[in-house]
């Protein structure tokens, strides 16, 4: 029985059992692994597994599982698992699923791996590591191939279907010199092909000399109101909590900090952040959204002014707003209009952030955190790397004091960021 036709039993079997509406999402996937450990290849694999999850709901009650088989037994009490939950749990009328849509099939990326190749680019990295970076160990890491084929339909005739690939590397390392070791860092990118050597990719030069610098790192003991530059390996880290207020859990709660300002400017006019999960620019596709709907591209925050919000369906019938057009996938900052090496010397005092180790930031949008890997600018110089520093501020403030943002953007293959300056940000050390 092929995917699509357990996926129509089910509906028909919900249907059967007196639920209102149904969706099923089946999702296939391979994954071919080929890792490093400490420096060396040390093991590859290929793992398939199957993911299934149901969702019924009845007088506004809904039920969800999942299960990772699709044999008519499993199916079968997966089936019963759910409708009981439908029929045990509270009325909700923002339960819902998708509207009737034309069926459509997907299909974009890499559709069979190159296993040769996969080993050929990560043995040249290794031994290019061991060779240029003598102080650098390579913790873990690899390159991996990844193929799913995703369907969801529902019981209003929605019937989608997508097949995508693509290649990741990631690589994990730290530095060491006699006694003192730097703090690890990583990098990852998700690639459409494997034509550029992995010490190519995203800033990963950059990254090794800075771990070999790091093995120096100094304690901080000044405490300043100065400049970060935030460089595009610890963008997400920054922008994601900024973006989690146009989701539906703020939204829902009354906690959002963009609530009531859709149209309205909530940053500075250099900052335009862009959701694109059908672009072509991207390793990675998202075609559909879990509830149901084609995903679109477009502007989440553009010029400073604030685009569109990112509720699911059930966000936007609980708020009676309207729904995203996008999941949120492949997330870019569009570039600005000067270089690193400029925004660097236009810097009076700050530090050059690369990682940033910290809780979630309160209701308020106040955060705070640890700078890892991280250096110390002064009148327009990088002068060390340095630890136990603070970094602390405020989301809104912080999107709102752009300072400059450079022309590099480095892509990430679901991701493209550039460094960014942001002024007002409170530095200590111990």
């Amino acid at each position: 029985m092929t995917n699509r036709e357990i996926a129509d039993k089910c509906i028909a079997e919900f249907k059967a059992k007196g639920m209102d509406k149904s969706k099923v999402m089946i999702n296939d996937s391979e994954v071919r692994e080929l890792y490093f450990n400490n420096g060396d290849i040390s093991m590859l694999r290929t793992t398939f597994n199957t993911s299934v999850q149901l969702t019924a709901i009845k007088d506004d009650k809904k039920g969800a599982t999942s299960t990772n088989k699709t044999d008519d037994e499993s199916v079968a009490k997966a089936i019963k698992d759910t409708v009981s939950l439908a029929e045990s749990s509270n009325p909700e009328p923002a339960n819902d699923i998708s509207e009737f849509q034309p069926a459509e099939e997907f299909c974009d990326g890499v559709m069979e791996a190159d296993n040769d190749k996969m080993y050929f680019r990560l043995n040249e990295f290794l031994n290019h590591v061991k060779t240029a970076y003598p102080m650098t160990q390579l913790r873990e890491g690899g390159v991996s191939y990844h193929k799913s084929t995703l369907i969801l339909k529902n019981s209003n005739g929605v019937d989608y279907a997508a097949t995508g690939g693509y290649y990741q590397f990631m690589a994990m390392f730290s530095s060491k010199e006699g006694e003192k070791t730097s703090s690890f860092n990583y990098t990852y990118k998700l690639l459409k092909e494997l034509e550029e050597p992995f010490i190519e990719a995203v800033n990963l030069k950059l990254l090794l000399e800075h771990s070999k610098d790091e093995v120096n790192a100094r304690a901080f003991d000044q405490k300043f109101e100065g400049d970060i530059i935030i460089t595009p390996d610890c963008m997400g880290s920054m922008i994601g909590p900024v973006l989690g207020h146009l989701q539906d859990y703020a939204y829902i709660t009354g906690t959002s900090l963009f609530k009531g300002k859709l149209g309205q400017k909530v940053a500075d006019e250099k900052l335009t952040i862009r959701s694109s999960p059908v672009s072509d620019d991207f390793a990675y596709k998202s075609f559909f959204s879990g509830d149901g709907y084609k995903n679109e591209n477009l502007s989440l925050i553009e010029n400073g002014v604030l685009r569109s919000n990112m509720l699911t369906l059930f966000g936007a019938k609980k708020t009676g707003m309207e729904r995203s057009k996008t999941n949120g996938a492949c997330l870019s900052i569009d570039g600005g209009n000067i270089e690193l090496d400029e925004m660097i010397k236009n810097t009076k005092k700050g530090i050059l952030l690369s990682r940033f180790s910290g809780g979630h930031p309160n209701d308020n949008g106040d955060f705070s955190g640890i700078a890892k890997n991280s250096y110390y600018i002064e009148d327009g110089e990088i002068k060390y790397p340095v630890k136990e520093i603070m970094v602390t501020g405020n989301l809104i403030t912080m999107i709102n004091s752009i300072v400059e943002i450079s022309k590099e953007v480095t892509d990430f293959g679901y991701t493209k960021y550039p460094w960014m300056k942001v002024s007002g940000i409170t530095i200590s050390g111990k």
